[in-house]
C-alpha cells in the first residue's frame, strides 16, 4: 500500500492536477465548521495582529474564498493581486467576488492566472497571503516557492496549511506537510515566524481540531 502510494506521490504534477481539478472545484466546495472556523481565525489575527495593510499579493485564489473574505473586511485595500493557475477558477473567482467589489468606488482587485513559479512581479506588497495551497507544492520546490513569496512581501507573509507532526500513511498525493518553520527562519530577510494552531479549545464534543496552523513570517528591516 505504501509503496503504491510513493509512486502515486511520483506521478503528482500540480500544473496538470489543478488544471484539471480547477474545473469543478467550486461545485465541490461545502463550506462547513472546518472552513468556519479556519475564516474567522484568520479575520482576528490580521485584525488584531498585523498593522494596517493596504496592498495584497493572494497565491492560488481558486474560486476566491478568501479574496472575498478580505475585501469584504478590510476597506483599506488599494490594491489586490490574486493569481491561480486554473482558468477555470479565476472565472469562478470573478462571480464569487464580485458583491464585495460592486461597493467600493475604487476597484482594487486584479486577477492573474499564473502558478506562483511563472509569476512575475517587481512589486512589494504589504502582505502575500496564501491559503491550502503551499501544502500542494512539491517537497522539492517548497523552499524555492517560499524565498520567492518572502521577496515579493515588504512586511508579511501569511500561509494556512496542513501541518501535523508525522504524515499520516494515507494523506492524499497531493498533499504535503512542509517545514514551514524552518525554512522561513533560514531566510535571511525574515526576522520572525509564528505558528498558530488552528483549533477551537473546549470539552471534548465541542474541541475542534482542523490539522491546519496559521503561519506568520515578518520581514526584517
Amino acid at each position: 500500500m505504501r509503496r503504491r502510494l510513493w509512486l502515486y506521490k511520483v506521478r503528482y504534477i500540480p500544473s496538470e492536477y489543478w488544471f484539471e481539478r480547477g474545473k469543478r472545484y467550486k461545485e465541490e466546495f461545502r463550506p462547513n465548521k472546518y472552513s468556519e472556523l479556519q475564516e474567522r481565525i484568520l479575520l482576528d489575527y490580521l485584525k488584531n495582529i498585523l498593522s494596517s495593510f493596504s496592498t495584497v499579493l493572494e497565491v492560488g485564489c481558486g474560486f476566491g474564498r478568501i479574496t472575498k473574505l478580505l475585501l469584504s473586511n478590510f476597506p483599506n485595500i488599494l490594491e489586490y493581486i490574486a493569481i491561480d493557475l486554473s482558468p477555470d477558477q479565476i472565472e469562478n473567482a470573478k462571480e464569487f467576488v464580485k458583491p464585495a467589489i460592486d461597493t467600493k468606488e475604487h476597484n482594487p482587485l486584479n486577477f492573474i492566472v499564473s502558478d506562483i513559479q511563472s509569476f512575475q512581479n517587481e512589486r512589494k506588497y504589504d502582505l502575500v497571503i496564501s491559503s491550502e495551497v503551499l501544502l500542494h507544492i512539491l517537497p522539492s520546490e517548497i523552499e524555492e516557492v517560499l524565498i520567492k513569496i518572502g521577496d515579493m512581501s515588504n512586511e508579511h507573509i501569511i500561509n494556512i496549511d496542513w501541518y501535523e507532526k508525522k504524515t499520516p500513511w494515507n494523506a492524499a498525493p497531493h498533499n504535503f506537510i512542509h517545514q514551514y518553520e524552518k525554512i522561513y527562519r533560514n531566510m535571511p530577510t525574515i526576522s520572525n515566524v509564528y505558528r498558530i494552531p488552528i483549533v477551537k479549545r473546549g470539552s471534548w464534543f465541542r474541541s475542534l481540531d482542523t490539522k491546519q496552523s496559521l503561519f506568520h513570517a515578518c520581514k526584517r528591516h
